[in-house]
């Protein structure tokens, strides 16, 4: 027998025996008959506390359970200290102060070492605290803590990777929109703060690129000083021991004389309004309603924690129930009570729901917001969401090494130690009239902001029967700056721009043999370069003239199809298929640096030659900028024996692939009846091998019909 299958008879074998074993006595495993231990305290801990002389605060919390030390230093940030036009300083600043390394021990080497003991580091900058930490085995306790310190205080923020950590950055930004609950998160911090405030502040292009080891240091020199480090160490450690290494690592570290970072303020109400951001490529709409919060330190914070839980935190919720349960109108529904701890967070209630029901939906997350500050919670709602809160914040801190970093994170904000155990106290004593009470305090129906994020023209009704004044902003990203400001198109780089263009059409067969072709169909094969992947596929793309084009690739995982009819442009692969609404302008960049438009007739594109060439890895090219084109900073580039080598441009990227500066070059040029065509490409992004295609099949004039370039059907 099939010695799998045996397994499995054996296994339901047993199983039944068990069952007919226990039939006589099936009530002492019925659920509903288990003890429910009480839930247990936060332990309170008591962690040695002192100051070292230059104001430097260290908690030590000896465990010797494990041979393990881990420990984190904590230092008040501000928005304020990266100005609007370096937006994303911080985040580069704390990725690199580790990335980076030291000049004693650069990054690099800090990788291989911290790998070979099983050792980390770490840090980070954020909006109101910034904080670096370690981890490693007791035995490399004294080797680890010393890089650590050198870390903290003499990051050497090295070039090269600060040019690594914004190719980060850049991707993120091109991705920010890829996803609607963080973007509608965003457009409605935005709305809250507004666009000059530094709370709502994001990385563009335009901001990252000039960041510079400079302003790294001098914003590492504003936060990273010692009167106002507040240390944890945690693990397994003699406290003499540890006190001696933190005074030779920290001892000689001299006060900066530095003014302490101070937060910027947040407004304590808004102008009722409805915000609108468009947005045409998706199919569900994104809906918010938002007021400035409170802080954590609040007296209602604990009630308000279980409002939200309530309100919007989970199945069981007044929102998830109402809006998808019973209604089925939402993907997803949710609450923030809107009670961060260095400022009054953002009251949010929220959905996702489809495009036509959008309208109808946000009518019902504003009922459900304005029903919690009208009805107590019931007994069962109460108990649920009380549960759900405790049941969290007790299993956060079930280990007595959370407990004391987070009393030292409390320690650097200013929150008293114990605050995790008055705050369990204080949920222990909510009850439905005190969430109803802080609910009419904290939450004011008719003082929100609603937030919509969508394609307006599928709506179920207009924007106006919200009956609030209409606010429309502008969620698309801002294109990088140019890399060739100011072109100067004077009359003779003109005249040279043009005079390199028509050498080179002839060059390739002549203008009349180029504009001779209205359609094309080219095959080939290639190599596709991505995060150190290589991917082979073959590709097929067929284009009528100048605005309708369909394209075949065939890779290991599929095939996928795209396409433009002139009107409309569409998707498909791995068994799905969507609309494009991208494809139009895609589409028209592609033509604008088509061989066919620059060579049919180049007398028709306007080129200034630039006076620097273009240097592509160790070969030079001279270069012509296309005046007015669409694919930001398009450049020609021609070989010295005349013929166009290649392009290059500004590419926006999106999704994981951020933007870049893309050069393709162009080689093996060869007949194609009476004109000459390149059988190979290179493609570059920012200097790195991209994309590698080798032509196979070249068409001229292929019978199409409109029905070459539609929409499959389903």
């Amino acid at each position: 027998m099939n010695p799998i299958r045996l397994t499995r008879l054996l296994f339901l074998a047993a199983l039944l025996a068990a069952t007919n074993a226990s039939a006589t006595d099936v009530s002492k495993y019925d659920p509903r008959q288990l003890p429910v231990p009480p839930i247990g305290r936060i332990p309170a801990i008591q962690p040695e506390r002192y100051v070292l002389p230059n104001g430097a605060v260290v908690l030590l919390l000896e465990n010797h359970d494990l041979p393990v030390v881990k420990g984190t230093a904590y230092f008040l940030s501000s928005p304020s200290l990266a100005p609007n036009d370096r937006a994303g300083l911080r985040e580069l600043a704390g990725e690199v102060m580790r990335s980076g390394g030291t000049a004693a021990h650069p990054g690099d080497w800090l990788d291989d070492r911290l790998g070979a003991i099983g050792a980390s580091i770490n840090s980070n900058i954020g909006a109101g605290l910034a904080n670096a930490g370690f981890r490693c085995l007791s035995d490399n306790t004294a080797e680890v803590l010393g890089l650590w310190a050198e870390i903290l205080r003499q990051p050497a923020f090295p070039a090269d990777k600060i040019e690594l950590a914004k190719v980060g950055l850049r991707r993120s930004i091109a991705g920010r929109n890829d996803e609607m609950l963080p973007m509608l998160f965003r457009t409605g911090t935005l709305a809250i703060y507004g666009k000059d405030s530094p709370w709502s502040a994001q990385p563009e292009y335009a901001t990252v690129e000039p960041i510079s080891p400079g302003d790294c240091q001098a914003l590492h020199a504003r936060i990273f000083v010692p009167e106002r480090m507040i240390v944890a160490v945690y693990g397994d450690f003699r406290a003499a021991d540890m006190k001696k290494l933190l005074a030779a690592r920290f001892g000689d570290w001299k006060k900066s004389g530095t003014p302490k970072p101070v937060l910027p303020p947040t407004p304590t109400s808004v102008e009722p309004r409805l915000v609108f951001a468009p947005k045409d490529d998706v199919t569900q709409s994104g809906i918010v309603v938002a007021e400035p919060g409170s802080r954590a330190d609040d007296p209602d914070y604990a009630a308000l924690q279980v409002l939200e839980q309530g309100l919007g935190g989970g199945f069981s919720s007044r929102m998830f129930q109402h809006i998808r349960t019973q209604r089925g109108l939402a993907y997803a529904a949710g609450a923030r009570a809107g009670s961060d701890f260095q400022k009054p967070g953002i009251f949010m209630g929220f959905t996702l729901t489809r495009n036509d029901s959008t309208m109808t939906a946000l009518g019902l997350v504003r009922d459900e917001v304005r029903a919690v500050t009208q009805s107590p919670f019931t007994g069962s709602e109460l108990q649920a969401a009380k549960q759900a809160v405790v049941n969290g914040y007790v299993f956060n801190f079930e280990d007595p090494s959370q407990v004391l970093f987070r009393a030292a994170y409390y320690e650097a904000i200013g929150y008293p130690a114990d605050f995790l155990q008055r705050y369990q106290k204080a949920l222990e004593d909510v009850t439905s009239e005190g969430v109803l009470a802080a609910a009419k305090r904290k939450i004011h129906p008719d003082r929100q902001v609603a937030i919509i994020v969508g394609k307006e023209s599928e709506f179920d009704r207009p924007l106006a029967s919200a009956g609030l004044p209409v606010e429309r902003v502008d969620i698309t990203i801002p294109p990088p700056p140019s890399k060739h400001p100011g072109v100067a198109a004077t009359p003779e780089a003109k005249r040279k721009g043009g005079e390199w263009l028509a050498a080179a059409a002839q060059a390739a067969g002549g203008s009349a043999a180029w504009g001779a072709v209205k359609s094309v169909t080219i095959s080939g094969e290639a190599n596709l370069t991505m995060q150190g992947q290589s991917i082979a596929l073959t590709s097929e793309e067929t284009w009528a003239f100048p605005d309708r084009q369909v394209s075949l690739q065939k890779l290991p995982f599929g095939e996928i199809r795209q396409g433009f009819d002139g009107k409309a442009g569409w998707m498909s692969g791995m068994g799905q298929s969507r609309d494009n609404p991208k494809a139009a302008e895609e589409t028209a960049k592609e033509w604008e640096r088509s061989l066919w438009r620059l060579f049919s007739d180049p007398a028709k594109v306007e080129l200034a030659a630039l006076d620097a060439p273009e240097k592509v890895g160790d070969a030079s090219y001279r270069a012509a900028a296309v005046l007015g084109a669409r694919s930001q900073d398009l450049t020609l580039l021609f070989a010295e024996d005349g013929t166009l080598a290649g392009c290059a441009y500004q590419d926006e990227g999106g999704g994981q692939m951020g933007p870049a500066r893309v050069v393709q070059l162009f080689e093996d040029w060869a007949p194609e009846g009476s004109l000459r065509y390149p059988h190979q490409s290179r493609m570059l992004r920012d200097g790195a091998p991209f994309l590698q295609m080798k032509t196979t099949s070249v068409k001229l004039n292929p019978a199409v019909t409109d029905g070459t370039f539609r929409k499959p059907a389903p």
